[in-house]
């Protein structure tokens, strides 16, 4: 699966990614997409916007860290098969190895993010947004997969 690489329309991820994604997983709708681009959902990226805004090091640190950071996924070991099912628990494991191929195709769209807006003379606060916005465009599965979003502790 090839993920469309070009930054600027990432559009067509949900498609492609589902297309990877196991059986026991759901496609996100397109509602859902969309809503990634609310100000409602939040990513624990988002608390460091007004720092990064005003302090251009810690903007710099901020802005390479989401950027080539891959993302990595959540798992609940309390699902975990038991370690004597050694199929069962290979099976298991392989939902993380196959979102490594993901997560590793989504972190090469960042990167060439910034280094496009790099080139382009951005700063680093504004590669920081422009990185948090892509990060919202991704279906809402991958992002939760991946432990972007920030959970309303009373939901």
């Amino acid at each position: 699966m090839i993920l469309n690489t070009n930054p600027k329309n990432v559009s067509n991820y949900s498609s492609q990614y589902s297309s990877a994604k196991t059986s026991n997983t759901a496609r996100p709708s397109t509602h859902d997409t969309q809503n990634a681009h609310s100000s409602q959902i939040n990513h624990g990226w988002d608390t460091f916007t007004k720092k990064v805004e005003d302090e251009p090091k810690f903007a710099e640190e901020m802005a390479e860290a989401i950027t080539f950071i891959p993302n990595k996924m959540m798992v609940n070991l309390n699902e975990a098969p038991p370690l004597t099912d050694p199929i069962a628990f290979k099976n298991w494991a392989d939902r993380s190895v196959e979102f490594d191929k993901v997560a590793a195709q989504v972190t090469e769209q960042r990167i060439e993010i910034f280094n496009r807006m790099k080139g382009e003379g951005a700063s680093d606060a504004e590669i920081f947004k422009e990185i948090i916005s892509f990060n919202k465009s991704l279906p809402m599965d991958y992002q939760a997969k991946s432990g972007m979003l920030s959970v309303d502790q009373y939901a």
